[in-house]
């Protein structure tokens, strides 16, 4: 194999490797079918995967994101009824454990605590979409690790512009 061939198939087994890892995150989780690209195009969201180190300030072992805009407003229905179908697996009803906010009908901003992994990590759920205009800016993030829910709105506080 000469050096270019070698090249490739490094890069190939490394994007393998990244993708997943990143479906493991939020293995059978119903968003993951956005994070994994089935909903929207991967090309049409911006993705970002930390894990590790980086994290430890934040008592978090994973933080994994992606971003979009879409116009249609089927596809936003589309993910908030994925994520509604994962709050199903929320730790429970209480609200130091959620929160929620909706407007028009449809959900605004939400950041809800699963259930533990089998290891004891606590795990998260974000969702945020901003309607702009007849476009809809999402987010969505899932967050493993120690923190606290508490500790997670002291770090990341909701921006509501």
């Amino acid at each position: 194999m000469n050096g270019t061939m070698m090249n490739r198939t490094i890069t190939t087994i490394l994007v393998m490797l990244c993708v997943s890892l990143c479906a493991f995150a939020q293995k059978g989780l119903r968003i993951n079918d956005v994070f994994e690209g089935k909903v929207i195009l991967k090309s049409k969201m911006q993705e970002s995967l930390i894990k590790g180190d980086n994290l430890a300030s934040y008592n978090l072992k994973v933080l994994h994101t992606v971003k979009f805009t879409t116009p249609f407003k089927l596809r936003r229905e589309e993910v908030e009824k994925l994520f509604y179908e994962d709050m199903e697996n929320r730790l429970s009803d209480d609200d130091e454990n959620m929160e929620l906010e909706t407007r028009n009908g449809h959900l605004y901003y939400a950041i809800v605590q699963l259930s533990d992994t089998e290891k004891g990590a606590h795990r998260y759920i974000c969702y945020q979409c901003r309607d702009k205009s007849g476009d809809y800016d999402i987010t969505l993030v899932y967050m493993e690790g120690k923190a606290s829910l508490a500790d997670l709105r002291r770090t990341f506080k909701k921006n509501n512009k």
